[in-house]
């Protein structure tokens, strides 16, 4: 993929041309340490540019079988047995950051628009992953009402589950932007010691989204 919308350039890259991506997640998630970790070699990362400066970026796997949906980073907070029953091939999506100052609304829009072409030319069924928030849970108040159906929601994994938080506040971009596509959410929280965050298990089925915003997005893009 390489793509371009107005003053924007969307691509894909292997870990070996991932470099701005692994050093914008580092300032993001870390305050500059590494953030690297053994899915980037097995993965493909989104990079979003303006003028050659990365704005914004996602590391992308597209899965093909089950066991490898339960190996993944989503996999080894969650029990996705039903989920990978139900969606036997995904598209799971992490790390997605955007750069300091980088505030243009049409970001996550130009994001969704990739993954909608990601998703075009793989024919998954889903897209899925996990949603961090703060420690204190600020803004999952919001995800009221937008709870998995059980009949292939994840269960709990080995990590700490907490009840989703009353916490009023405002919701990540990319998380708004696929709820209101008709994404769902675990009905809890994984404590992630490791980044200090709470996180919830998003899956947004391909089938929950209306045909015409799948060609509105994907017609944002042209060849680059």
């Amino acid at each position: 993929m390489d793509i371009t919308a107005g003053r924007y350039r969307a691509r894909l890259v292997t870990l070996d041309a991932a470099d701005a991506a692994l050093a914008l997640r580092a300032q993001v998630f870390r305050g500059g340490a590494d953030d690297a970790d053994a899915f980037d070699a097995v993965a493909q990362h989104l990079l979003i540019e303006e003028e050659g400066a990365l704005r914004a970026s996602a590391r992308l796997w597209v899965q093909r079988d089950r066991v490898s949906m339960r190996a993944g980073y989503t996999g080894r907070r969650y029990d996705l047995t039903r989920f990978s029953e139900h969606f036997p091939q995904g598209l799971e999506v992490g790390r997605i950051c955007l750069a300091r100052g980088a505030t243009d609304p049409d970001l996550p829009r130009l994001m969704l628009a990739a993954l909608a072409r990601v998703v075009e030319e793989t024919g998954v069924p889903v897209l899925y992953g996990c949603s961090s928030f703060p420690r204190d849970g600020t803004g999952m108040a919001r995800l009221d009402g937008h709870i998995a159906p059980e009949v292939w929601a994840p269960g709990s994994g080995d990590g700490q589950t907490v009840p989703i938080p009353d916490t009023p506040g405002d919701l990540p971009p990319m998380l708004r932007s696929y709820l209101a596509l008709g994404a769902s959410v675990s009905d809890h929280a994984v404590v992630d010691e490791d980044l200090n965050t709470l996180h919830v298990f998003t899956a947004l089925p391909i089938a929950a989204i209306p045909p015409a915003r799948v060609r509105l997005l994907t017609g944002m893009l042209s060849p680059a």
